[in-house]
């Protein structure tokens, strides 16, 4: 009987790309077993995300989706709500993070254990390098729209992310999180990754003072933001008595700062002077 091992490349490869649309996290676990099959599965990888790039095609619209792998293993990240617990949630009026913002991080399924987080967290993580919506066509424009409420007014802030031409992969998704500048540290409130969506005039999110997602003089959405997404962050002062803890393992120097770049549309440069007699 021939095992795997016997297989040439071709048509290992053709089995790793069926096993990587059914189990990809198997898929991730197996480049363990074998310095060949690492190379394989690397190739394999490569294989599939130039793919989703090439096949798209103008005239078959089909939103993008978060990879479910990821929404189970990052599971609070793409919406700050999906980290509280189900009595939280029956308790809580509103789910705000209300300054705690590495909450969603601590309560993330592999940080219970040490040595499992370590294996998450390492710079040379396999998942890093991997595609938010891997087997679609990739995330290619990425806005961070931040929104502060305050009882002296309200405030927006923007970013937009510089990103690769083979489009956002979890590990700069992740890393523009534990950014400063793309939350409000401990005064943030919520975050949520909105896909389909792009900013499409920073004058009318000035005049506005909030992000609204589907407003269409706001943003554009359907075939025109397939490929794009927003991350929307809320904060404002912080209430209820929060303290945060002195040290949090997860508030770093993040990498991502660089890649956060001020608006690169058009901007009517209105200036109000007074007014006429």
């Amino acid at each position: 009987m021939t095992n795997l091992s016997n297989l040439p490349n071709e048509i290992l490869i053709a089995i790793l790309e069926i096993l990587a649309t059914v189990d990809l996290q198997t898929l991730i676990a197996s480049q363990l077993a074998s310095k060949r099959l690492h190379a394989l599965i690397q190739d394999t990888i490569y294989n599939i995300q130039n793919k989703s790039t090439a096949r798209y095609e103008d005239d078959d619209f089909k939103e993008m989706q978060i990879h479910p792998l990821w929404k189970t293993k990052f599971k609070g990240l793409f919406n700050t709500a999906d980290c509280f617990t189900a009595s939280e949630k029956m308790r809580f009026a509103y789910l705000t993070l209300n300054g705690d913002y590495t909450l969603p991080f601590r309560r993330l399924p592999w940080t219970e254990s040490l040595s499992q987080r370590a294996a998450y967290t390492r710079p040379e993580a396999s998942w890093r390098n991997l595609s938010l919506t891997f087997g679609q066509a990739p995330i290619t424009h990425l806005d961070v729209v931040k929104s502060y409420s305050a009882p002296e007014g309200d405030s927006v802030d923007y970013y937009q992310v510089d990103l690769e031409p083979s489009g956002l992969t979890m590990g700069l998704f992740f890393d523009v999180l534990l950014c400063d500048k793309a939350t409000y540290g401990f005064e943030t409130g919520s975050w949520e990754l909105i896909l389909g969506r792009r900013l499409r005039s920073y004058d009318i999110l000035s005049e506005y003072e909030c992000f609204i997602s589907d407003d269409r003089d706001l943003v554009d959405f359907g075939k025109e933001a397939r490929q794009a997404a927003v991350l929307y962050v809320r904060g404002g002062p912080v209430n209820r008595g929060f303290v945060p803890e002195s040290k949090d393992s997860w508030i770093v120097s993040s990498p991502a700062k660089q890649r956060l770049l001020p608006w690169q549309g058009p901007i009517q440069n209105f200036i109000f002077t007074g007014y006429y007699d």
